[in-house]
């Protein structure tokens, strides 16, 4: 009795990406590494927001002007297909460092994303279901500074 209560729940939770395949590895492979972008605090200072992407999990990483770790999350992910759309699902999401230390998100979100050349475009709000207000971000691929030659 107690399933047919919770199988409803299930299904709407569920049907956004019932449509969606799994990515194939070069996917996983394309958003391997660190990633940067900049963003600013509610009042106004700037942060810089640093994203690293090892095999299946996502770190991210808030520091403030001065380069002090501010806040600092992980989370499991994978990745789906859905059509021409690019869809990434994270889940299991800790709070590792900060204020909300401890605080735990453990059911999926996702979100569309599209990697081109160093950019990791990011956007929310458009998948069905998903509460998030629409917005765009836009990442750049960190990489080591070349030696001179």
């Amino acid at each position: 009795m107690k399933l047919l209560r919770i199988l409803p729940l299930i299904l709407m939770l569920a049907s956004p990406l019932l449509g969606a395949e799994p990515a194939p590895e070069d996917d996983y492979q394309a958003v391997a590494g660190k990633w940067v972008r900049n963003d600013q605090a509610g009042n106004g200072s700037p942060l810089q927001v640093e994203q690293e992407i090892i095999g299946k999990k996502s770190i991210v990483r808030v520091f403030d002007l001065n380069g002090k770790l501010i806040h600092e999350h992980q989370a499991q992910f994978r990745l789906q297909r859905m059509e021409d759309v690019n869809v990434f699902v994270y889940f299991d999401l800790e709070v590792t460092a900060g204020p909300n230390k401890g605080k735990r998100q453990p059911q999926p979100r996702s979100f569309a994303y599209r990697i081109r050349k160093n950019q990791f475009i990011q956007v929310e709000g458009l998948l069905r279901e998903d509460p998030s207000p629409a917005r765009m971000l836009i990442w750049l691929k960190k990489t080591p500074p070349q030696p001179d030659v």
